[in-house]
C-alpha cells in the first residue's frame, strides 16, 4: 500500500489542463490553423499578392488562434480552484494492489478499483490516472516523493504497460 498527500495548486491544473486539450485532435487542428494563417500571411507577402499590413493582419490573427486556448485554460483553472473542492482541497490517495485507488477528501472516502483506471499520462508537472475517458486523479510529480517508482509499478501492473505514457 503506498500513500500520497496532495495540494493541486493552479499551475498544475493549468499544466494538466494543457496536455489534456492539445493531446486531443481539435487541439492539434487550431495550432495547425494558427500557424497555417501565419505562413500563409508570410508567403503571399513574399510573391507580393497582399501588402504588408495584411500580412501583419494575418500573423496578429495566426498568434490569437494560438493563444487564446492555453490563454482560456488559464482562467479556467483558476476558476475551478476557487469554486471546485475537488482540485482546491488537500486529498490523499491510497493505492492499494487489491482495492484499487481510494481517494480521501474532506472526510470521504471513494474507492476506484483497479479496472476502472484506464491510463495514465505525464505532463511536465504532473501525473494524469484517467478513472473515465475524461477525468482523472492529477498528482503532482513533486507529490510522489520517492514513492514514485512503487506507484506506477503498482499501476503498470493493473493496467498495463500499453496504457501508460510516461514522458519527460
Amino acid at each position: 500500500m503506498e500513500k500520497l498527500n496532495v495540494q493541486l495548486t493552479r499551475e498544475h491544473l493549468f499544466d494538466f489542463l494543457l496536455y489534456h486539450t492539445f493531446s486531443k485532435a481539435s487541439g492539434f487542428l487550431v495550432n495547425m490553423l494558427g500557424m497555417c494563417l501565419i505562413v500563409l500571411g508570410a508567403v503571399m507577402q513574399f510573391v507580393g499578392r497582399i501588402e504588408f499590413v495584411q500580412f501583419v493582419l494575418y500573423v496578429i490573427v495566426g498568434v490569437v488562434v494560438l493563444a487564446y486556448t492555453p490563454v482560456q485554460l488559464k482562467f479556467r483553472a483558476k476558476k475551478q480552484m476557487e469554486v471546485n473542492p475537488e482540485y482546491r482541497d488537500p486529498r490523499e490517495y491510497i493505492f492499494s494492489e487489491d482495492e484499487g485507488v481510494c481517494v480521501v477528501q474532506n472526510g470521504q472516502e471513494t474507492k476506484y478499483d483497479w479496472s476502472r483506471i484506464q491510463r495514465t499520462v505525464t505532463t511536465p508537472k504532473t501525473i494524469g490516472i484517467y478513472y473515465e475517458k475524461d477525468r482523472a486523479f492529477i498528482i503532482p510529480k513533486e507529490a510522489f516523493g520517492d514513492r514514485f517508482v512503487p506507484v506506477m509499478q503498482m499501476v503498470v501492473q493493473h493496467i498495463g504497460l500499453n496504457n501508460v505514457r510516461l514522458t519527460q
